[in-house]
């Protein structure tokens, strides 16, 4: 899922960032001016990488990283002098003018650290609720034929269609 924010005060700064990532394979959600817009697109996104400079229209950079600490990961492009300013350890920092793959290169890892922590917080089934799927699955296998795949897929439609879990799903058709 593509959860990368490009916030700048200036349009132009902006847009140079955002064209810069795309044209090197890096598709921007979202181009913000303001700290109020950043968070909107980080809430809607569930997580996120925001690369921005020092301070947006409303708010210091710094200052939002720590706003959102946890749900997004900061890339703060900036002039040497400004960057030295900043102390928040867990803000990533490059020093303009950088070149499109240094900026590909960090994004990049930032993306991938998004998705490692996105992935964490999937919350995990129980041995409980495994053993469940699992009784489900074997009972379509022997009633209706099915393959462990069709019968994994046929707990997932019908999870998605009655928007119930998974192992919610199965309890029900063990108790039929």
């Amino acid at each position: 899922m593509i959860r990368t924010v490009v916030a700048f005060e200036k349009d132009e700064s902006r847009d140079k960032i955002a064209d810069m990532l795309e044209r090197s394979g890096v598709t921007v959600r979202f181009r913000c001016r303001s700290g109020a817009e950043v968070i909107r697109a980080v809430k809607t996104m569930g997580s996120g990488v925001v690369i921005c400079g020092h301070k947006l229209a409303d708010v210091s950079c710094e200052h939002l990283a720590h706003e959102l600490r946890g749900q997004a990961k900061f890339l703060i492009l900036a002039k040497q002098n400004q960057l030295e300013l900043l102390s928040d350890p867990d803000v990533f920092k490059l020093q303009l003018p950088i070149s499109a793959g240094e900026l590909r290169g960090s994004v990049s890892i930032l993306i991938q650290l998004d998705e490692i922590s996105a992935r964490s917080q999937i919350p995990q089934r129980t041995d409980e609720e495994q053993h469940m799927i699992a009784k489900a699955k074997e009972l379509l296998m022997e009633s209706r034929g099915f393959t462990e795949a069709q019968a994994h897929k046929y707990l997932q439609k019908r999870s998605m269609e009655t928007g119930t879990k998974l192992a919610e799903t199965a309890r029900q058709i063990l108790e039929m």
